[in-house]
């Protein structure tokens, strides 16, 4: 085998590790959950703060209201009792038991906008927690998919590099070296086919002579780039 052959075939390897560490860096990045689940998390606690917060709203409005009431119900017992006898003290009665169910009416407003808000946290956190489950469901479907993929390029990786390490041995050291300069120096990609007259990798007219000789068993380097040429 010619050594361009066996560059070429150690280029395939290495042109396929490198799109696996890409792939892999991509899957390591995508692997991370998706904003869209964060918000959802987010509106949830948002929502579910303020049910809490108008449960307990409610709660000490009932209770007002119903300390309201009892209060309304102790002063007309009192003034329809028939114990009060001074007219001045009756009229005082009735007039403290009108403001108490003016005020009466103002706490049961406030309750019943509580009961309101209660009921509307309520509907909304069943929708919020609906979404949540959707997202969850969705990123887990996602997420199981991208660790197959990522195990899946391990075991790939693992396979090419058991390749690679016959296929550098082959060539002589000082090939390799100026192998691996070339690829740090160019993206990675050491040795490139022709495409007609021209380079594959920077796609520059090849000279005519350079074009034959790259058919032969010496190793040629394309003008431009530097990358070595491979006829086939």
């Amino acid at each position: 085998m010619r050594v361009i052959d066996q560059l070429a075939a150690l280029q395939a390897i290495d042109s396929k590790l490198d799109a696996d560490r890409r792939r892999y860096a991509e899957i390591q990045a995508a692997l991370q959950p998706p904003a869209s689940l964060q918000a959802a998390k987010s509106t949830r606690d948002e929502i579910e703060a303020r049910l809490e917060h108008w449960r307990r709203e409610r709660s000490q409005r009932e209770t007002a209201v119903k300390d309201q009431r009892a209060r309304i119900q102790a002063q007309e017992k009192q003034l329809y009792s028939g114990r009060v006898k001074d007219a001045r003290e009756q009229v005082a009665l009735a007039k403290n038991v009108e403001s108490l169910k003016k005020h009466l009416d103002t706490l049961e407003e406030a309750e019943l906008e509580a009961i309101l808000e209660v009921e509307q946290a309520e509907s909304d956190l069943a929708e919020a927690e609906r979404t949540l489950a959707e997202e969850q469901a969705a990123w887990a479907q996602k997420e199981a998919g991208l660790q197959q993929e990522r195990q899946a390029l391990i075991v790939h990786a693992r396979q090419l590099k058991s390749q690679r390490q016959p296929a550098a041995n082959r060539l002589q050291p000082v090939i390799l070296k100026r192998y691996e300069a070339l690829r740090k120096k160019l993206g990675g990609v050491a040795v490139v086919q022709m495409k007609g007259a021209s380079c594959g990798g920077c796609g520059a007219s090849l000279p005519t002579a350079l074009r034959q000789q790259v058919h032969g068993s010496d190793v040629f380097t394309c003008p431009i780039c530097g990358r070595m040429l491979i006829d086939r």
